[in-house]
């Protein structure tokens, strides 16, 4: 008994299956393909469509289910093209192979359509051939378009470089075709002449410094202005609007030649590391003019040594405890120590050979005419610091009631004073003083 409910249960799906009107339709178109066409079949639910023209809707489904279908097929063709010609090929070029795509979907045929009760059902298909002549008829109009901009590009200048990135972007949609051109007399791959025609381009220019080395005081440095001048190699003709990039210590600049194709770089002191030989790497900004990531990384077309010298400081210092000249220097054996570890200097004996002066006069002075009623002495003492160079006085400097304290005397009191004043010069004057240079014009 149960057997036969289930026999009879199966029947009537079977039946109600098969006098389904959207099943019946579907199996119908499905009959009718033919390799030859790609179809698309649409259907939409009348229960939540909201639109106006459901003809209208079943069309663009139908459109979009064949345009999925000839991505899917001319993507795999065009990604194994690229791979076996090792192209390099950006996410926007499939964009722009999928606008292709896009762009062609023409002369689609509606077979047929049907407005049944739950929803309204629409069979369309593209011809494979009509949708590859149209393909290419556009790619050779692509490839006379390219070759017109590629006849503009003869040497290097930011045109030649957009027209030829301009005839790549024309042929990029049809590069799972062969694109061959013929160009003065040659059968040529058309996508690699442009790239070849891009790195002979870029090969011509050429980056000369108008110094080979340069040499650099790291102290009160003067921001050295580094020039260079952009030319062709073929014919030195001076080039003008050429990107550069200047590299030192993993910091860039960039510049742009100016009609004399010179083109000049501020080299700042912060670029500027301790070690006493470096280089400045230059080259061309590869990724300004192609406009796209560099795939060859920093490329070094030429290059300026670069020597840190010292900077040569005279030192005098006069140190007086309660207005007689002290035993002992405090301050002057902390200057010499701060700038020798921290800074390339050389310490010189004559005024007149020297890029920096700097004179210091420190004193003390009691406070009170005896000790307090702690037994304390008690002194202050105060220092100017004058900077001066050649061309005459930078700065000056005052540091100022510096206490210092002893039971036995007010000249133990000072010494002690100058001690302090010592310390705090190594931690807060100096690198103020360096700070002042640093930002002067040496």
């Amino acid at each position: 008994m149960i057997i036969r409910q289930s026999k009879i249960l199966a029947l009537f799906i079977f039946i109600s299956c098969a006098s389904n009107p959207l099943s019946e339709n579907i199996n119908s178109w499905n009959s009718q393909k033919d390799d030859n066409f790609w179809y698309g079949t649409a259907i939409i639910s009348k229960e939540n469509f909201d639109g106006q023209n459901i003809h209208k809707q079943a069309t663009s489904q139908a459109i979009s289910d064949i345009a999925s279908q000839i991505k899917i097929s001319i993507k795999s063709d065009f990604e194994i093209v690229v791979k076996e010609k090792n192209y390099e090929i950006d996410e926007s070029s499939l964009y722009i192979l999928n606008t292709r795509v896009d762009n062609n979907i023409e002369d689609i045929e509606i077979l047929d359509f049907k407005n049944l009760e739950d929803s309204y059902i629409l069979f369309a298909r593209l011809s494979k051939d009509k949708f590859y002549n149209s393909l290419k008829r556009k790619s050779e109009i692509a490839i006379d378009i390219a070759k017109n901009y590629i006849n503009d590009s003869k040497e290097p200048s930011l045109l030649s470089f957009q027209n030829l990135l301009n005839a790549e972007k024309e042929i990029i949609p049809y590069l799972d075709y062969l694109i061959k051109a013929n160009i003065n007399g040659e059968d040529v791959n058309l996508y690699s002449f442009i790239q070849n025609s891009i790195n002979d381009l870029l090969n011509r220019i050429k980056i000369e410094p108008n110094q080979s080395k340069v040499f650099v005081k790291k102290l009160g440095y003067n921001n050295e202005l580094v020039t260079v001048t952009v030319y062709d190699a073929n014919t030195n003709k001076l080039l003008s609007n050429i990107p550069v990039v200047f590299s030192i210590n993993e910091k860039n600049e960039k510049c742009i030649s100016n009609q004399d194709g010179e083109c000049s770089f501020n080299l700042q002191s912060q670029y500027i590391s301790d070690q006493k030989n470096q280089n400045i790497a230059i080259a061309i900004d590869r990724e300004s003019i192609l406009k796209r990531s560099n795939k060859y990384g920093f490329v070094v077309d030429s290059q300026i040594e670069l020597e840190i010298v010292p900077t040569k400081i005279f030192l005098d210092v006069e140190e007086y405890n309660l207005d007689s000249k002290s035993n002992q220097s405090y301050i002057a054996p902390k200057i010499k120590e701060f700038f020798i570890k921290k800074y390339s200097v050389e310490f010189v004996d004559k005024i007149s050979n020297s890029d920096l002066s700097i004179k210091i006069v420190a004193n003390t002075r009691k406070i009170g005419s005896t000790k307090n009623e702690y037994g304390i002495y008690q002194t202050y003492s105060d220092a100017n610091i004058y900077l001066e160079t050649n061309d005459g006085k930078i700065t000056e400097i005052s540091v100022n009631d510096i206490k210092g304290a002893d039971f036995s005397s007010f000249n133990q009191a000072g010494n002690k004073s100058l001690e302090k004043l010592s310390k705090i010069f190594l931690k807060k004057t100096l690198p103020a003083i360096v700070d002042i240079l640093i930002k002067s014009n040496l």
